[in-house]
């Protein structure tokens, strides 16, 4: 009797090992079933002077964001602007020529500012970017402000992803 009592509880026992590892192991795994994670993309082409000016002492520049979709592009402009005469007491710059190609790279880093920071917090991640650095104001030796001026690259395009919701 007690050898019955024993096979039955062993049988019980592989039973019930047999039937957790069946529910254990017939879920498929994470990877598997991210497998149909789909995205949708965005790309920063670049920076533009908005035209016509509308006041010569404000700068003015924009980005161009494409969100891409099968119809094409989705196109949002954002902006920025510097005012000149702020600029240059702020900066405590000398009025000089350069000055206003100084202010336009300060509007295009805002611009660029902007957008990033606006994708970032709508969820998107940039996957790619330019060699792109900006200016570096610093005082000199004589107290006076220098510009370092940032590596550039004619193609600015930066990329974005997301995943589609």
């Amino acid at each position: 009797m007690r050898n019955i009592a024993l096979i039955l509880a062993g049988a019980a026992s592989v039973a019930l090992v047999v039937v957790g590892g069946l529910y254990l192991f017939d879920k498929p795994a994470e990877a598997q079933r991210n497998v149909t994670a789909r995205f949708e993309y965005a790309v920063i082409t670049g920076s533009f002077q908005p035209f016509p000016a509308d006041n010569p002492s404000v700068i003015s520049s924009a980005v161009q964001v494409c969100y891409l979709q099968a119809s094409g592009c989705q196109n949002e402009e954002v902006r920025s602007e510097v005012n000149l005469s702020k600029f240059i007491q702020d900066e405590r710059l000398e009025n000089s020529s350069r000055v206003r190609g100084l202010a336009l790279e300060r509007a295009n880093q805002v611009a660029f500012s902007k957008a990033i920071a606006k994708l970032g917090s709508d969820g998107w991640e940039m996957v790619s970017a330019p060699a792109v650095e900006f200016d570096v104001y610093y005082l000199n030796q004589q107290g006076i402000t220098s510009v370092k001026d940032g590596n550039r690259t004619d193609r600015q395009h930066i990329w974005f992803k997301r995943t589609r919701q």
